[in-house]
């Protein structure tokens, strides 16, 4: 089988990291090439994918109308050099650009509330949740396939000791995006701790990076909490999947999100795992039966959680009120091979 997979961008995120782990794996099976549109993408992350992978860099200046015929050309050569059996896109108006490969060509929609735009016309359409599909029927009419995100899990790090150390650290994996991420609520929430409980010895840590490292760090100095956050900065896939477990919990507050990658991979490195009862991440939870989550957008019901697990830890209470997972085979739904294997077999519906 040839497979294409389509990319406007190739920077640090969600969809992008889900692509490689996709891609890393279906290249084990099959004959895997990926487009990249536009001229924004993080080497280092590019730089994972596979050797087996080929990809084709289109190299377009983001949103220039006036590169999209020479774009559509370039694309269709590489389209029509490989003749691949289907190629999936990531993004809805990418479609254009495939529009002559309509019959094979399909589209996973990764976030609620997105544009709707070209989604009738792929042939087949996959959601990663169900609050994603729920969201795409609700609003095209279209009944699209439940392909859950998945992750490596058997390359993560687990921590296995749970014994309450001197520094209790928090950890949030995501771009620094106030609008979607949440960060400020999680500097409102370190705000609130040191505050309420001040014998808690506590920092938070950032992995990521972003337009909003500038505020954040205001915020942090504006309440006078910048010595209780570290930017620790964008880090490869190896490091989190080695030293995630490092951590004593990972939390996730969230304005909006349609899956939540990263609840997956604070699981799968053993941490209990705090999120935002929104979309994605309370389907995650719930579907587990493990973790805590919080209202979207409070910061003081995100303080008093972490601090719930705080004192779990220093009265080794975790498993008794489920905030870890107790199987590792419960990811199993959440595996890359899972997720890749679906994927192939949805495609060979198509061929």
């Amino acid at each position: 089988m040839k497979i294409i997979h389509a990319i406007f961008s190739f920077n640090v995120g969600g969809a992008e990291t889900m692509l490689v782990d996709i891609l890393n794996q279906q290249c084990k099976e099959a004959s895997v090439s990926l487009i990249i549109v536009n001229k924004k993408l993080n080497i280092d992350l590019l730089n994972t994918i596979d050797k087996r992978v080929k990809i084709n860099l289109i190299n377009r200046r983001e949103s220039n109308k006036f590169q999209l015929l020479s774009t559509f050309l370039k694309i269709n050569q590489i389209v029509s050099k490989i003749n691949p059996d289907v190629i999936h896109c990531h993004n809805n108006k990418l479609f254009p650009f495939f529009i002559t490969q309509r019959k094979r060509t399909v589209l996973t929609v990764h976030d609620t509330n997105l544009s709707c735009r070209f989604l009738k016309y792929y042939r087949q359409i996959f959601t990663v949740s169900h609050a994603v599909k729920e969201d795409v029927k609700k609003r095209v009419q279209v009944d699209a396939q439940l392909v859950y995100n998945g992750i490596a899990i058997d390359e993560y790090q687990q921590r296995t000791d749970f014994i309450s150390k001197q520094l209790f650290k928090v950890v949030q994996i995501s771009r620094l995006d106030l609008r979607h991420k949440g960060q400020h609520i999680a500097i409102q929430a370190v705000a609130y701790l040191k505050e309420k409980y001040p014998k808690m010895n506590f920092s938070l840590f950032f992995v990521g990076d972003g337009e909003d490292k500038d505020k954040l760090n205001a915020l942090a100095v504006e309440n006078k909490i910048e010595n209780r956050i570290v930017f620790l900065g964008q880090k490869s896939r190896s490091w989190i999947k080695e030293h995630l477990q490092d951590f004593d919990v990972l939390i996730q507050p969230s304005l909006h999100d349609g899956f939540g990658l990263t609840v997956i991979e604070g699981l799968a490195a053993g941490l209990p795992v705090i999120a935002s009862n929104l979309e994605g991440p309370k389907e995650i939870l719930d579907f587990l039966n493990v973790g805590l989550m919080v209202e979207a957008g409070n910061p003081n019901d995100l303080a008093e959680k972490i601090y719930l697990v705080y004192q779990s830890y220093i009265f080794n209470t975790l498993n008794y009120y489920n905030y870890i997972l107790k199987d590792i085979n419960q990811l199993k739904i959440f595996n890359i091979k899972t997720t890749s294997k679906t994927y192939i077999n949805n495609y060979n519906l198509i061929i």
